[in-house]
Parts: structure tokens; sequence; C-alpha cells
């Protein structure tokens, strides 16, 4: 009686193997494809970040360029300009026209301005605006 029902069980066993044959292939395909998307995923996202942490570390370079530029104004201010009666006119005519390149390929530009409108000081302002790669920064101080 054990043989017979042994016997009834494995042919149930082969039956059950022959009906559901492919599917343990179907199902790593379908893992597969499915950790395939995720990675895809994960590593759009991560290239997305990399763009933007690339940004802020140009976005840090030209700010670094917007203070040397406001830095350039005051020294001039102190060493040139300082017992000037014509202050302003002193510095527009000993600042630096147009961009002014650094050493690490970023660029500065100054404007200095007179009291009035934007610039709400007694004596002048500088605006100063830092460009490196695609990211321009800019900086206005009063005096």
């Amino acid at each position: 009686m054990l043989k017979t029902t042994l016997r009834q069980n494995s042919g149930q066993a082969n039956y059950k193997l022959k009906v559901e044959r492919g599917v343990s292939l179907y199902m790593v395909f379908m893992i597969m494809t499915l950790l395939l998307g995720i990675g895809f995923g994960m590593s759009a996202l991560l290239l997305s970040q990399l763009d933007t942490l690339r940004g802020i570390g140009y976005s840090v370079l030209a700010f670094y360029a917007t203070e040397a530029g406001i830095d350039r104004v005051l020294y001039i201010d102190q060493k040139t300009c300082v017992n000037s009666p014509t202050r302003l006119a002193c510095l527009q005519g000993a600042a630096p026209v147009g961009s002014q390149p650094l050493s690490n390929g970023a660029s500065y530009t100054i404007t200095i301005e007179p009291p009035g409108g934007a610039c709400t000081t007694l004596t002048y302002c500088v605006k100063s605006v830092g460009i490196y790669q695609q990211a321009r920064r800019a900086v206005r101080v009063g005096r």
C-alpha cells in the first residue's frame, strides 16, 4: 500500500513539473527586469544629482570671483582714493574696466555707482558680478 501511494504521488509531481515547465525561467526574467528598471532609475537620479553638485561648486567659485572684485575696489579706495575730495571720480578712474580674469578661470566685472537710486549710502556702491562656467553671482556693497 505504501508503494502504491508513492507511485501515485510521484505521478502527480511529474504531471505538475510538465505543466509548470518554464515558470522559474519566467520568474527569473521578471525579477531581472525589475532589478534592471531600479538600476536605471537610480543611475538617472545619481546623474542629475552630480550635475547639481557640479553647479554648486561652480557657484562657489563665481562667488569667490565676486568677492575678489569687491576686495579690489576696497583696496583701491584705501590705497589711492582715501584722501581724495572726489572719491567717487577717483574710484571710477582707478578701478579696472570690463571683465577681469582670475587665475582659476573665473572672472569678475565691477560697477561703481553714485549715491541715489539702488545705492542708499552716502559715498558710493560697488556691484561686482563673478562668473565661472555657467554660474553667475553678484554682490552689491555700499560704503
